[in-house]
């Protein structure tokens, strides 16, 4: 008695993941500086954006302000200004990060 023949499979592609690793290993001596410079370069733009839209710090800042506000440190004048420029950035920030 035969056995059936069983389908062969095909073998996976050599690149799967969108990248050619040949290419990317032969051209490494030409492009590798540039893409460290490109990586390194996004990961800095990540990084302060991250600190640039960080609320926690903001709060902290509003609340320092007021401390030093109840302490009298400062006039009321000098103290309505930079809470009003405080809560402007708060405001920025949320609408920022605001989907859609």
């Amino acid at each position: 008695m035969r056995k059936p023949l069983r389908k062969r499979r095909r073998p996976a592609p050599a690149s799967t993941g969108g990248s050619n690793l040949l290419l990317d290993v032969l051209t490494l001596p030409i492009l590798g500086a540039p893409r460290m410079i490109h990586w390194v370069a996004e990961k800095i733009v990540e990084e302060v954006e991250r600190q640039e839209l960080d609320e926690d710090k903001l709060q902290g800042q509003l609340l320092d302000l007021q401390m030093r506000y109840e302490l009298d440190e400062m006039d009321d004048e000098q103290y309505a200004a930079e809470e009003k420029a405080l809560l402007n950035r708060l405001s920025l920030i949320r609408k920022v990060k605001e989907p859609g």
